[in-house]
């Protein structure tokens, strides 16, 4: 079940404050029209009182969307730092849940992988991810990949991540490039279709150079280009 709670929340730009209701946990496949706003980008958006501001609270929810298979838990952009320890957490919580839950249950939920993501727009884009069905792993693998082969071209970015929006009539998938501090859309990026193929094709030797991205729940090409130092 989806669940709701008034929260206080902080524009980004002033700081003043003020309530809205945010959703702890959304049940993707009750609440269609949370889902539509998750794809455009504007779920949850709020108006601030004081200078206008419109933004997209940071907070923790869990989406779930059963029937797509897909299962994920959204952090601030703030925790990204400790994201071993909360995704060993999101995987403890995983393994309880199968462990008390009913066979019937259990055994439609056990192929679920558990997906972790920080900050709002990286939720947009594992929803936009699994209803375009790109498998996630490849895709991270994908950017990884293409951000190693171009590293003059992101020099002047500072630490950032490729959030993937849409995809192009010629197959090309952009990408904002977010800043991973603030979370700050700075600019656009092509990934060539190409990249994508070149990654499901080299599957099983990525799989043994990028472990953790087919293994652990934060499924993201930031923790092997800048670790948990960030």
């Amino acid at each position: 079940m989806s669940k709701i709670a008034p929260t206080v929340v902080f524009c980004p730009r002033c700081q003043s404050r003020q309530r809205a209701r945010l959703f702890d946990s959304l049940n993707a496949d009750r609440v269609p029209a949370q889902v539509e706003l998750i794809l455009a980008g504007t779920f949850e958006l709020v108006h601030c009182e004081q200078c206008g501001q419109d933004y997209q609270p940071e907070h923790t929810m869990l989406y779930a969307h059963y029937s797509a298979r897909t299962w994920i838990i959204m952090h601030p952009r703030a925790d990204r730092p400790r994201f071993t320890t909360i995704e060993r957490g999101v995987e403890l919580v995983m393994e309880r849940e199968l462990g008390v839950a009913p066979p019937i249950v259990a055994a439609g939920t056990q192929d679920i992988r558990p997906r972790l993501v920080f900050g709002q727009h990286m939720l947009t884009e594992a929803v936009r991810t699994a209803h375009a069905g790109i498998d996630p792993t490849l895709l991270e693998c994908a950017k990884l990949m293409v951000v190693r082969s171009n590293l003059q071209r992101f020099l002047d970015q500072g630490p950032f991540e490729l959030c993937f929006e849409s995809i192009t009539d010629g197959g090309e998938l952009v990408h904002a490039i977010h800043a991973l501090s603030s979370g700050e859309k700075t600019g656009t990026f092509l990934l060539p279709r190409q990249a994508l193929t070149d990654a499901m094709a080299a599957r099983p030797v990525l799989e043994q150079s990028f472990p953790d991205l087919f293994q652990r729940p934060y499924v993201s090409a930031c923790r092997y280009l800048y670790g948990a130092t960030l």
